[in-house]
């Protein structure tokens, strides 16, 4: 059964500059399990740069999976020291992203719960950042 949330997304970036960037977006969004792993889907909003692009995140054990699909398309899958590379398609062009990931956390139940990662973000195989992003998924009731 598919469960309205208030997801609490936190995201940093350290630049190769020693720069952080910080972003924080609380939205609404949908909360359901099939097949054994957690899915959360909520949509973008101009706050993250990808308003038009619904972002469904799938949670299992110790692998995230992220897809985007809208304005910005994406697939990029988190497993701990697992380098994963994909396609990275914006209005303004495309570009390879690799991500190296030193940290997939997830914990969440019926109730909702905590994805926590830490990972290098590579373009074209070069690093670019060091990032971390937290999800909090709170299961709220749905409004009648």
């Amino acid at each position: 059964m598919k469960k309205s949330v208030l997801v609490s997304v936190l995201g940093t970036q350290k630049n190769e500059f020693g720069e952080i960037d910080r972003i924080e977006l609380l939205t609404p969004g949908t909360f359901f399990i099939r097949d054994g792993s957690y899915y959360i889907v909520y949509k973008e909003t101009e706050i993250t740069g990808m308003e038009g692009t619904t972002t469904t995140v799938k949670a299992e054990p110790h692998l995230v999976t992220l897809n985007r699909m809208g304005t910005q398309d994406l697939k990029q899958t988190f497993e701990e020291q697992v380098p994963n590379a994909s396609l990275y398609v914006t209005p303004y062009g495309s570009m390879n992203l690799t991500v190296i990931p030193s940290k997939v956390q997830v914990s969440i139940s019926d109730e909702g719960g905590i994805i926590d990662l830490a990972y290098e973000l590579q373009v074209d195989q070069r690093k670019i950042s060091d990032n971390t992003l937290t999800l909090q998924i709170t299961v709220k009731e749905a409004r009648k």
